[in-house]
């Protein structure tokens, strides 16, 4: 990967999206994810954070664009802390959770029926694991059990450990598995997702263009929504944009239109937007 480059791929389509965002500032979207696409990679969730110039950039496009919203894996009011951009609209745990640009708190009910399981396969996975020398950070959302494991001194001998004391008790349980960058989440088997709460976005509103950024294998889902709401009317534009490093799941790249090397690639892609909606 050339240190040197932030847009590795795609410049074509991201021109074409800017030009298309140019026409019409008022009827384009933009979505984001957060760890890993607006905020670099952490070791822990809690060390992550924003850059001030990034902020000031999704400040200033939520004051032109007609939707900007935030989409991250953490509870809602976590990742609303992180960012707190005046106008935009937030959705946490992968769509469990939404706030609208207007402040409308919208909640998938049926999640509230597996908070229970959940909880037991937290305090197994407390009981079970010596987290502290697996490098294990348990991130107990609730509804949600994140368990990370970048410290891992050993990540293959802690990934097995995780798989026979949190994942294989979380299956028997019937709840759902997700996985991301050196993550597993333990989630309510329902159809929600990234991808769910975009298309629940978008059918809110009136606009022609949109874009997605994002880094994980979650967000493939938000891609895929986007590309399957432009196609549903040729005159709308959509872009998803992967920020890539070396970790990057082949799927998310090869399922994006543009390629950036990871957060710098993503500042640029937004001071980019921003110039051209007239910032």
């Amino acid at each position: 990967m050339d240190g040197a480059r932030t847009i590795l791929e795609g410049e074509r389509a991201l021109d074409a999206c800017l030009a298309a965002y140019a026409a019409a500032p008022a009827r384009g979207a933009l979505f984001c994810d957060i760890d890993g696409t607006i905020s670099p990679i952490a070791p822990t969730p809690a060390d992550a954070a924003v850059p001030e110039e990034t902020r000031d950039l999704l400040t200033r496009l939520a004051a032109r664009l007609g939707l900007v919203a935030f989409i991250t894996g953490r509870a809602l009011q976590d990742g609303r802390r992180m960012i707190d951009v005046p106008g935009a609209a937030y959705v946490g745990t992968h769509g469990l959770e939404v706030q609208t640009a207007a402040g409308a708190l919208l909640t998938e009910p049926r999640a509230e029926g597996y908070v229970e399981a959940i909880a037991e396969v937290a305090a197994q996975a407390a009981r079970d694991l010596d987290c502290e020398a697996l490098g294990i950070l348990l991130e107990d959302k609730r509804v949600v059990l994140a368990v990370h494991y970048r410290l891992a001194p050993d990540a293959a001998a802690t990934r097995h450990a995780i798989l026979t004391r949190v994942v294989e008790p979380a299956r028997a349980r019937g709840l759902a598995i997700g996985t991301g960058h050196f993550a597993f989440e333990i989630r309510p088997p329902l159809p929600f997702s990234k991808g769910t709460a975009v298309k629940r976005l978008l059918a809110a509103t009136d606009v022609s263009t949109a874009m997605m950024c994002g880094d994980d294998l979650t967000d493939v889902t938000a891609f895929t929504a986007l590309h399957a709401w432009a196609e549903q009317d040729a005159r709308r534009t959509a872009c998803a944009v992967a920020a890539v490093t070396a970790e990057t799941p082949r799927s998310v790249a090869d399922e994006a239109d543009v390629r950036v090397r990871a957060t710098p690639g993503v500042t640029e892609v937004l001071a980019r937007l921003l110039k051209r909606v007239g910032g």
